[in-house]
């Protein structure tokens, strides 16, 4: 079998497309027995010779998250040579709201500066919308993967939807001593929402703990929607990075003493369980706010409900009892972690590849 993962390549989509992309052709690559390729969104719409070789060679194309205007035009193009063509998104996007990254796109027409390179006027809105072409699509493609079972339920409408959740390149989390002896950095884990963040009631037990201990250090995952100045924290205790980069991600990962993972909201319940595998991979003890969707990772970690004396409370226990943790930690919860490689877990994925690629057009299975 030959995989064509069409990805991204917007800056601010190099996380995701790691974990959705490259991890997936990185693994089916080690299996010796199947072949997997990446092509870049731009080639993929101008059609070049690599894009041409690429896509003619291959049993399945697989669009990253992206199918509007030009990219269905060219999804057109390849299902009229009968190839196979699925979308894999992990977005919610029907649920975004203003100040998420992503809204104004979807939602509201407004060009993707990466993703205009055949739009002849990027200051116009994109009619229809993005949202109204994506469902559009959904109806063009064979099928579709998400990262979670609650956007496989909610897509199956408009076309077969399988769910394929994220899985590790646990090789990449390398298990660092922290070098910060005199300090507790406690963070979020990547593509967190501000909104989440602050209506969950975390922001509140932040500034508190923060009041209360000078040794620690909030860490932001800033996608251009955390306000940091309005925080009432000492500025010296906020560290807010917006790596862009997978690896930059995981350097600022591995700095983490104790992860957080606040879910509010119906973008949230739609979201996969990677930020707690990367707290898990990288030994970090972790709170979220309880999630019926991650029922089978609750022993794992610390649950809370949503309010700031829950989250202030469960922070105060890890805080005051960090080694316990660590500890904990490094046992079943690692252990886990490692389960969800992306190796141990690909012929899972070629499974459902495989299925999509046999099925007779128009048959949803």
């Amino acid at each position: 079998m030959i995989i064509t993962y069409v990805y991204s390549n917007r800056l601010e989509d190099q996380i995701r497309v790691q974990l959705r992309c490259r991890n997936f052709a990185d693994a089916i690559n080690r299996t010796g027995s199947h072949h997997a390729n990446l092509l870049d969104i731009n080639s993929f719409i101008q059609n070049t010779q690599t894009a041409q070789k690429m896509c003619a060679e291959s049993d399945i194309l697989v669009i990253y998250r992206y199918i509007y205007g030009p990219i269905l035009t060219t999804i057109q193009y390849w299902k009229a040579r009968k190839k196979k063509v699925i979308v894999d998104f992990d977005q919610a996007i029907d649920h975004l709201t203003p100040g998420m990254p992503g809204y104004y796109f979807w939602l509201k027409g407004t060009p993707l500066p990466a993703c205009t390179s055949e739009n002849k006027h990027p200051e116009n809105p994109i009619v229809p919308i993005p949202l109204e072409q994506f469902k559009w699509g959904l109806g063009i493609v064979d099928a579709a993967t998400t990262a979670s079972a609650r956007l496989a339920n909610d897509w199956s409408q408009f076309t077969c939807v399988y769910e394929i959740p994220d899985y590790l390149n646990t090789f990449q989390y390398p298990v660092l001593e922290q070098p910060h002896k005199d300090e507790i950095w406690i963070g979020l884990g990547h593509n967190t929402q501000y909104t989440s963040f602050k209506n969950s009631g975390l922001s509140v037990a932040m500034e508190y703990i923060c009041q209360q201990y000078p040794q620690v250090k909030l860490v932001l995952f800033d996608q251009g929607d955390f306000p940091d100045r309005q925080l009432k924290i000492d500025p010296a205790q906020v560290v807010v990075y917006s790596p862009p980069i997978f690896d930059e991600w995981v350097n600022v990962l591995l700095k983490l003493d104790i992860g957080l993972a606040p879910i509010y909201g119906d973008y949230d319940l739609r979201s996969g369980p990677v930020k707690l595998l990367e707290f898990m991979i990288a030994k970090i003890p972790w709170i979220a706010t309880e999630h019926p969707t991650f029922r089978n990772m609750a022993q794992y970690g610390y649950w809370v409900q949503n309010s700031p004396d829950a989250w202030e409370n469960a922070i105060l226990n890890v805080v005051t009892q960090l080694a316990v943790y660590q500890k904990r930690a490094d046992g079943e919860s690692f252990s886990f972690a490692l389960g969800q490689d992306v190796s141990e877990n690909i012929e899972k994925v070629l499974r459902i590849y495989s299925v999509i690629i046999n099925k007779a057009p128009g048959q949803r299975i």
